[in-house]
Formats: structure tokens, C-alpha cells, sequence
């Protein structure tokens, strides 16, 4: 069951990629004019997130109608309008639909930089909401740390809604990590496609070993849907995601981290590196007095290492093997264990990332 809908959400992306990609270019609609930082040189299509974005939305939406209920069950059942749907699944397709209608406008026209942020943020309130969140976190060297202790209720009609402070700041801090991590590392062809792939392959198999039949198959949807899109992002890209698609990816790795169970420590890494990178990045520009989110520069992770004279496709390569072997590591170790891993994987980052400096430098002497 879980083969065939991944199957079917790689056909319907790829199809989509094909039409969107030809219908861009044709109307000169989305198309990205090169910039000083961008490596592409010639006008591309930004529209290719809208494609992946559209057929996880069709393909779920498919899933909740026809599918037995054990399939979209993520613990939390609902009807409204007299259909019966999981209202962890209905969040998801409306938190998709917000982000990606607002996403899809910055593809077009351009959105002002707070409202991307205020969307970001609403997105993960409208996920509280119905029910997506974490109350917990594992803690490998003792009791687990409860982040339910503050909960404070909020009446709205005749329903009582708890706002439970620390993990619901926790969850929109999340959410608003993880889209703009994956934002910031689209400006290489494929390589922010390549780790959600990753990350999307080792949730799915993570949730298998724990039962978790539901959640491994909204992980195995996401990750069929970039899987059709991957080989026409890989160097030299014919399409891009645009904010559409690389922030819909933020959005769903934070999503299926915390939807039956913390999955924290597996996804920090693989995306670690890009993590750490865009923590870096946003560290030098308060220290510049610069704004964090919205200063266009050249300072980022595959920046650093095409300075350093690799290659778009080499650099690529080397980011999503680093990234895939501590994935891997992560999923086959638990507890302490991973703590040291994401200990190991931070004290390398920083070396890495002052290697390139130099390495950059020096070329530029």
C-alpha cells in the first residue's frame, strides 16, 4: 500500500514538472532572472515547487477519500461537514495550502519579507490547532524534559483551547527553522530536493520500525512527490521550487519530526550541516547589523564551497554524502549515541566551514 502511493505521488510529480516547466517558459510566467549571487546565468522557471506541492496535495487528498481509515489515522479522528477525516491530515493540507498560496504569489510578484515570516508562523499555529505538535523530548542521560508544565486555557465559544507555552514555542521555532534552513540551501541545484529526500527516506523507514504505518506513508507521499521533481533540479537545473517548494519542505520535515513521536535527532542530522550553516549565517548578519532573513548575499554553505573552487555538481555531491552518512548513523544508533553524533557533526561543521573560508581566501590572493 505504502509502495503504491509513493508510485503514484512520483508519476503524478513528475508529470506535473513537465507541464509546469513547458507552460513557465512558454508564458515567461515564474521565471528567475539571473542575479549577481545566482550560478545560473540564463532565466529559469521557479515554479517547480508548485508541482511537487500539488501532486502531495492531490495524492493525499486521495488517500483521506479512498484509502482505509488505518492508513491516514494520525491519532486525532474528525469529521466536519459530515466527512470523516484526521485532523492532524486535515491541518497538514490546509497548513500546506496557506504557505503554498503565499509562497506561490513571492514566486510571481514577491512577498514582503515579515509576511513570509508572519505566514511561517501561522502556519504552525493553524498545526497546534489540530493537533500537531510535541510535548516531549528525549533525553538520552536521563528522564525525558516535559514541555507540557505551562498550560494556560483560552475559551472561543463554548470549546476551551490550552495554549501549552513551551511546546508550542518550541513547534513555530521548529517550523521556522527548518523552511528557512531548507530556503537558504535552494540556491544550489538539487541539493535542497536531494536532503529532504534523504531525510523523507529515513523518517518513512524510522516509522516503519516503530509501527507507525500512517505517518510512514505521509512520509513516503512527501518523499515520492521530490523524488519526480529531483532530476530536473540536478546540475544543471532546468526548473527550481521557488519558495513554494523549498519552504513546503521546511514545513513537512518539521511536520513528520513530531507527528507520532519526536524524530528530532534523526532529522538535525541530516540536515545538521545546513542547520548549523544557516545558524552561521544569521550570526555574522546580526553581527553586521544586517537583517538575518532577508539579506541577499553570497555567504551561505554551497557559496563557501564553490569559493573554494569546487564545482556546482561536486559540491552537490559532497554536502548530500557528508549529510547521508550521518543520517544513516543517526538511524542506526539511539540515545547517547546520537547525542555524540550531533555533538561530532557541530565541531565539524565549524571546521568545515572555516576550511572554506580559507581555502576562499586564498583563491581570491
Amino acid at each position: 500500500m505504502i509502495f503504491i502511493w509513493a508510485v503514484v505521488s512520483v508519476i503524478l510529480s513528475f508529470s506535473l514538472v513537465l507541464l509546469i516547466k513547458s507552460y513557465s517558459l512558454k508564458n515567461k510566467v515564474g521565471l528567475q532572472i539571473p542575479r549577481d549571487r545566482d550560478i545560473h546565468k540564463t532565466p529559469t522557471s521557479r515554479l517547480g515547487g508548485v508541482a511537487v506541492v500539488t501532486s502531495f496535495l492531490i495524492v493525499m487528498i486521495l488517500i483521506a477519500a479512498f484509502a482505509p481509515k488505518s492508513a491516514s489515522d494520525l491519532g486525532f479522528p474528525y469529521a466536519i461537514f459530515g466527512i470523516s477525516i484526521d485532523k492532524r491530515l486535515l491541518g497538514i493540507i490546509l497548513a500546506t495550502v496557506l504557505m503554498s498560496a503565499v509562497m506561490f504569489r513571492d514566486d510571481i510578484k514577491g512577498v514582503a519579507a515579515y509576511k513570509k515570516l508572519a505566514t511561517q508562523i501561522g502556519v504552525a499555529l493553524l498545526l497546534i490547532l489540530t493537533g500537531v505538535g510535541i510535548t516531549y523530548l528525549n533525553n538520552p542521560f536521563g528522564l525525558v524534559i516535559n514541555l507540557d508544565t505551562v498550560r494556560i486555557p483560552v475559551s472561543l465559544g463554548t470549546s476551551v483551547f490550552h495554549i501549552v507555552l513551551w511546546a508550542d514555542l518550541f513547534f513555530i521555532v521548529w517550523v521556522v527553522l527548518l523552511t528557512n534552513a531548507t530556503n537558504f540551501i535552494d540556491g544550489l541545484d538539487g541539493l535542497a530536493p536531494s536532503l529532504s529526500f534523504i531525510a523523507g527516506i529515513i523518517l518513512t523507514v524510522l516509522s516503519l520500525k516503530e509501527g507507525q504505518l500512517a505517518t510512514a506513508l505521509l512520509a513516503a507521499v512527501f518523499t515520492g512527490t521530490i523524488l519526480g521533481f529531483l532530476p530536473f533540479n540536478l546540475p544543471k537545473a532546468k526548473i527550481f521550487l521557488g519558495d513554494t517548494g523549498s519552504m513546503f519542505l521546511g514545513l513537512m520535515l518539521a511536520v513528520l519530526t513530531v507527528i507520532s513521536g519526536g524524530k528530532l535527532a534523526t532529522v538535525l542530522l541530516v540536515f545538521g550541516l545546513v542547520i548549523i550553516d544557516a545558524l552561521y549565517v544569521i550570526s555574522k548578519r546580526l553581527i553586521q547589523g544586517k537583517n538575518p532573513l532577508t539579506s541577499p548575499d553570497q555567504s551561505h554553505l554551497h557559496h563557501r564551497f564553490l569559493r573554494a573552487g569546487f564545482t556546482p555538481t561536486l559540491s552537490l555531491i559532497i554536502i548530500t554524502m557528508l549529510s547521508l552518512s550521518f543520517g544513516l548513523a543517526g538511524l542506526l544508533t539511539a540515545g547517547k549515541a546520537k547525542i555524540i553524533l550531533i555533538l561530532i557533526l557541530a565541531l565539524f561543521s565549524i571546521i568545515l566551514f572555516v576550511s572554506l573560508d580559507m581555502a576562499g581566501k586564498k583563491r581570491r590572493a
